[in-house]
């Protein structure tokens, strides 16, 4: 249950969004994924800092309600960085203590195999390496990134002109670029440790969160799309909706939808109360599997025009099918999942899906 305030922030979102994220708009930036314009209202109205306290002049919104709002962005397919900007920067800084840049952020590593170096240079830093797949590096006004020291990880504000950005899209259009660090010098100030704990697997888990709540959202576009257009449609004097196989599909979709969307808001307020692994791959898998499911059906009802360019639902599919494969693939947070299910041993099995409290062996297996 969301307090009032949390309830009447969504709902203005919502109605910002539904105002700028028209066919038009999404059609003006197809390439590149970013409406300036947009982003203009975003940071004017301060939605970029609900995830920041009140002393700071944010909403101070939880993790459950930064979900909410990320899945308001799915829904309207809005193309700016909203979950970069919403969780993945300020948490980024609330764990370093670093002050959140303005403007839009690029957030790294994407892929936690990926690591950049850091090191001192007399009163400052000297940054190198690379990153792959960052999203929107190239609108943003400063990236920041997780660089290892020695055994330390701190963060890096980076700026993006100090750096060569090999720009590319993913299949919904939004950029995602390979980034060089070519021994980017950075002052003092632009460099903080993490609190030890944090990790770039703790980023990934933040990232395939979010990820997750925004294919939720456009999930739920996609179904309204889907419902509002097998009403429209006639067959044989009647709308296609009245039909047996199409209300199967369409409770199918809805199914999907419902599971996906338990997943995402369970795992976000367990990572409230502390690490939630495990439920945040499950959470990426089950919106994973649903948006290829969601996808075909949505698709498969509409016929051919839902593959035309002109039709609103390329918007959604796309992104659905993009971003189901970023921050970890299914494939990537079943394997994670099923080995932190192995490791804790057969007794932990039905604890961990319940989420009952675990003894005390269970308990100091996870511990270690």
């Amino acid at each position: 249950m969301m307090d009032e305030t949390t309830s009447l922030l969504l709902e203005s979102f919502d109605k910002v969004l539904h105002d700028h994220c028209s066919a038009e708009s999404l059609h003006a930036c197809a390439q590149g994924g970013f409406d300036a314009g947009l982003w203009s209202v975003i940071e004017e109205l301060g939605f970029n800092t609900a995830a920041l306290g009140e002393d700071k002049g944010g909403a101070g919104l939880r993790t459950s309600g930064l979900i909410a709002l990320l899945r308001i962005a799915g829904r309207h397919c809005a193309p700016v960085p909203m979950a970069e900007a919403l969780l993945l920067g300020p948490c980024l800084c609330a764990e370093s203590g670093l002050e959140l840049p303005p403007g839009p952020v690029a957030v790294g590593p994407v892929i936690p195999e990926e690591e950049l170096a850091i090191s001192p240079a007399g009163t400052g830093w000297r940054l190198s390496g690379t990153l792959r797949r960052l999203a929107w590096p190239d609108k943003a006004s400063r990236l920041l990134v997780m660089c290892r020291s020695d055994d330390v990880y701190q963060l890096a504000a980076v700026n993006p002109a100090d750096c060569t950005v090999k720009t590319a899209v993913n299949l919904a259009g939004e950029t995602r670029a390979t980034v060089v660090f070519d021994s980017v010098s950075l002052t003092a100030v632009d460099v903080a440790p993490v609190r030890p704990g944090f990790t770039p697997d703790r980023l990934l888990e933040l990232g395939a969160l979010a990820r997750a709540s925004l294919m939720v959202g456009a999930l739920d576009a996609a179904m309204e799309q889907t419902l509002k257009y097998t009403l429209e449609r006639k067959q044989f004097g009647r709308p296609i909706a009245k039909f047996q196989a199409v209300q199967h599909q369409m409770a199918q979709l809805a199914c999907e939808l419902a599971a996906a969307a338990a997943m995402v808001n369970q795992a976000a307020v367990l990572m409230e109360r502390g690490a939630a692994t495990e439920a945040v791959a499950a959470a990426k898998i089950r919106a994973g599997q649903a948006a290829g499911v969601g996808a075909s059906i949505a698709h498969q009802l509409h016929g051919a025009i839902g593959f035309t360019e002109e039709f609103p639902l390329q918007h959604v599919t796309r992104r659905l099918w993009a971003w189901r494969d970023e921050y970890g693939s299914e494939r990537y947070w079943s394997f994670k999942l099923g080995s932190a299910v192995a490791d804790l041993g057969a007794d932990a099995v039905w604890p961990l899906i319940t989420q009952a409290p675990r003894n005390a062996k269970v308990q100091d297996q996870r511990n270690t």
